[in-house]
């Protein structure tokens, strides 16, 4: 059976919610609670059984993510020619200088501060074009876009033997 890598991801998390809901629901059945001289209740609770069940989710986790990586460190994203991981090291490096670049251009390119121990108004001017960082953001965000659609899109047509 194919799957694309898409379907692995969603799968994968499927699993984790799954385990998690497990866990919680050993969490409450694990113990009882009891008077002394009552008679304690019977539970179906297995130990053994739960970490069995817990084994079993994360081996095929473990086999989702394996296949991932594989398919992220060989398929290639055609319209960046980089492979899938290498495009998701990229898009991590243009969000970070997209966040350098939206606090350049968060600021105004003069401003007056005012002084209460000296009659001279004082000014701060930047050492940049806001307006060039601007337009460079902007330019920015429409690659980071473009990267995203080309993943989503290298993700849902690539498909990965299972």
């Amino acid at each position: 059976m194919k799957k694309c890598n898409t379907e692995l991801m969603k799968e994968i998390k499927i699993l984790e919610e799954k385990k998690n809901d497990i866990l919680t629901l050993e969490e409450e059945e694990c113990k009882i609670t009891y008077l002394e001289g009552e008679k304690k209740m019977d539970s179906d609770y297995s130990y053994d059984a739960v970490r069995k069940e817990i084994d079993e989710i994360d081996d095929e986790i473990r086999k989702y993510k394996s296949l991932l990586a594989v398919s992220n460190a060989t398929t290639i994203v055609p319209e960046f020619n980089m492979t899938i991981g290498e495009c998701l090291i990229y898009l991590a490096s243009l969000n970070s200088k997209k966040s350098l670049l939206s606090s350049f251009a968060s600021k105004k390119q003069i401003t007056r501060i005012s002084s209460t121990y000296n009659t001279k108004v004082e000014y701060t001017e930047l050492l940049y074009d806001v307006d060039k960082v601007k337009k460079e953001l902007e330019d920015l965000q429409r690659l980071i876009a473009k990267l995203q659609m080309a993943i989503d899109r290298t993700n849902l047509t690539n498909l990965i033997e299972i």
